[in-house]
């Protein structure tokens, strides 16, 4: 691996905090891959057996019924990893993860992964805070689709999208996302996606330009708050 690998690595909360050394000898243990978009990589019931990190690019996890209805699980952006519960239980992907972009994946093997773990233990610690993360916004979006309608599924989705770039970027924007993207991401039609994000333009809580949307997070706090 190259330097420039070490500096990828670096990019990731979770390894962050290692010394150099440590990322030189976890990034010898790493494989590139590369995938265009549209590419699956990582398929529902098939056998996980590596740990990634996605350094370029976005992703989603979803999951499609036989009939051709997604439900997609969630979206994610450089500097991202998943994978890491599979590994943990020993059982098959959950989901598929396509790439919506060109991507760029490290992967960590999963004895090697057990191997950094036991030499830079706070590695552990690490992964499980990530997945109690993710743990917590399951619940929060399974407690939408079950007490909140669509309209306030929708712009909770949006919310929670704008502040997670506003906390990276310090932009509360969302970007690159279409409609039928937050849509499913809201369990329910692109059409009622279109009317609530129209509607909140109308209100000058958001502004739409292109394919990018600047959200206003305190009024949109407050669309919620009303509801």
């Amino acid at each position: 691996m190259t330097q420039s690998a070490v500096g990828k690595l670096g990019t990731f909360p979770m390894f962050a905090a290692l010394p150099t050394s440590d990322l030189e000898e976890i990034t010898g243990m790493l494989c590139t891959r590369r995938y265009p978009r549209g590419a699956f990589i990582a398929s529902r019931g098939e056998p996980c057996t590596a740990f990634y990190l996605l350094t370029a690019g976005r992703v989603k996890q979803t999951i499609a019924s036989p009939d051709g209805k997604e439900l997609v699980l969630g979206h994610f952006d450089a500097p991202a990893h998943f994978g890491e519960t599979s590994l943990i239980d020993r059982q098959p992907h959950m989901a598929d993860v396509v790439a919506i972009t060109d991507a760029e994946v490290l992967t960590l093997d999963a004895r090697d992964l057990e191997r950094a773990i036991r030499f830079q233990p706070r590695l552990a610690v690490s992964l499980i805070a990530a997945l109690s993360h993710r743990l917590r916004e399951t619940i929060e979006r399974l407690e939408n689709l079950t007490f909140h309608d669509a309209a306030h599924r929708v712009i909770r989705v949006m919310l929670n999208m704008a502040t997670a770039r506003n906390d990276m970027t310090g932009m509360p924007v969302i970007s690159g996302f279409t409609h039928y993207d937050i849509a499913t991401l809201a369990g329910t039609s692109r059409e009622t996606a279109s009317r609530v994000i129209s509607s909140l333009t109308r209100d000058g809580v958001v502004t739409v330009r292109g394919r990018t949307i600047l959200v206003d997070l305190e009024r949109m706090r407050g669309e919620i708050a009303a509801r």
